[in-house]
């Protein structure tokens, strides 16, 4: 991790990887919205869904648009959704931070993990606009994060192949057990968790995401934002959690151990 930042240009390189990272956050909004729905990627060029004018290029700036036109569109006033915002600004915030938490010139390891942030937020976009993570996004993302992980010695071939096994399995199980309300789509996610986090760690961000879906999903009721009825999807906890553990996950390991061993 840097222990500071050296010179002006690494803070102008630290700014060029956050607005990257906005960038690519914007598009994985297109890919949330349009891949559930069979849409292509490419055509048509971004337009409003309800009134379906073409935007202009200020109406596609990652986060400050949003803020711009107060969340609605320019001509119909229909509803941006707030996880617009939310998902650029995230996957800014990630980029960056995976720049300043690797040593310098580890660029293999940079792009493993920003892949990783990318099929992350993906699945956030996705199950938010559809409530499903398609196979497209998680099978050749854990195909891909099981490689990264062994090859770059993230985890390592066997630790790899052993967290996507047991996080991948144990989810599945708990998809048995819940009779379908678990999807599967969140359970093929976790295949590229445990590959990159390990066991422990995927673990982990299971724990991690079911106390923070708990917790915001009974303050939202409360709020009366959603009904006691109404499903919310698993996916931007299971995001959350597993961005915890990644950039907490060995203080996490040594608070916990401390906890529980009697002298610690």
């Amino acid at each position: 991790m840097h222990t500071q930042l050296p010179s002006v240009v690494d803070g102008l390189v630290l700014c060029f990887v956050f607005v990257y990272g906005l960038v690519f956050g914007s598009f994985l909004n297109v890919v949330g919205y349009r891949l559930p729905r069979g849409e292509s990627l490419v055509r048509p060029g971004s337009h409003c869904p309800v009134c379906q004018r073409r935007l202009r290029w200020f109406e596609l700036v990652p986060v400050f648009s949003w803020l711009m036109l107060r969340g609605r569109c320019r001509t119909c006033s229909a509803p941006i959704s707030l996880w617009y915002p939310l998902i650029e600004l995230t996957t800014g915030c990630l980029f960056a931070a995976t720049y300043l938490r690797l040593p310098l010139g580890d660029w293999p390891q940079m792009l493993a993990w920003g892949a990783f942030w990318l099929l992350l937020m993906a699945s956030v976009a996705t199950d938010a606009s559809s409530m499903r993570i398609p196979d497209v996004l998680t099978l050749p993302g854990a195909v891909l994060m099981l490689i990264a992980s062994g090859a770059l010695r993230i985890q390592g071939w066997w630790w790899a192949f052993v967290g996507a096994l047991v996080c991948g399995g144990g989810m599945f199980l708990i998809h048995l057990f819940a009779r379908g309300q678990m999807g599967l789509g969140d359970v093929k996610l976790f295949l590229s968790i445990g590959a990159m986090l390990g066991a422990v760690g995927g673990l982990e961000s299971l724990v991690l995401a079911a106390l923070y879906g708990t917790c915001i999903g009974v303050f939202l009721r409360v709020l009366r934002r959603v009904s006691k009825r109404e499903p919310i999807p698993f996916g931007p906890f299971i995001a959350m959690g597993a961005i915890t553990v990644a950039v907490y996950g060995s203080e996490i390991t040594r608070w916990y151990v401390g906890l529980v061993t009697p002298f610690g």
